[in-house]
């Protein structure tokens, strides 16, 4: 006999299957294609990399933008540290970005890029008053588009950003 909960779930994975499977083919096709990945952020770096994948897999675009950029984030002050620039361990993203262009880590465009899902992060980790220009809210007025299409697509930016920056150093 199933519990109510056993066939929620059942439900759910029936229903969303196949989506999760187009999900999970975007991501690999995004992996990087080399024998090693190296997550210069450490233990925390790969985990925050496996469940910013997994979050999106399963549709949690809000965790997948708010992993990512952590992943993006906590490499990046990693390479400063292991670098010996102990400065800039409790730098926020901007001026970690900031510092990573000007060192040559990062091209103009690559600090563009991380910039801007930088960007979509911040009105998803901090608070916004309704309507702010950077809202979901504001965005969906002015895009046209549904709240959840625009988050989902946040996501895939953000996700594809930090498997850049993953495959920056990959061998």
């Amino acid at each position: 006999m199933n519990t109510e909960s056993e066939n929620w779930l059942k439900r759910e994975d029936t229903v969303n299957y196949p989506d999760r499977l187009t999900r999970l083919d975007w991501i690999a096709e995004l992996m990087p294609k080399s024998n090693f990945v190296a997550f210069q952020g450490g233990l925390i770096a790969k985990y925050l990399f496996e469940e910013m994948r997994y979050c999106f897999v399963y549709a949690q675009y809000l965790a997948s933008i708010a992993l990512g950029f952590s992943f993006i984030e906590h490499t990046i002050a990693a390479m400063f540290y292991a670098s010996g620039r102990n400065d800039l361990t409790r730098a926020n993203a901007s001026k970690l970005l900031q510092e990573a262009h000007q060192s040559g880590w990062l091209t103009r465009d690559e600090f563009t890029t991380f910039n801007q899902v930088r960007e979509r992060r911040n009105p998803i980790i901090h608070f916004r008053t309704p309507l702010e220009n950077d809202t979901i809210e504001y965005r969906m007025i002015t895009e046209n588009e549904l709240p959840y299409s625009i988050i989902e697509a946040d996501s895939r930016i953000v996700i594809t950003a930090a498997m850049h920056l993953l495959s920056k150093h990959s061998f």
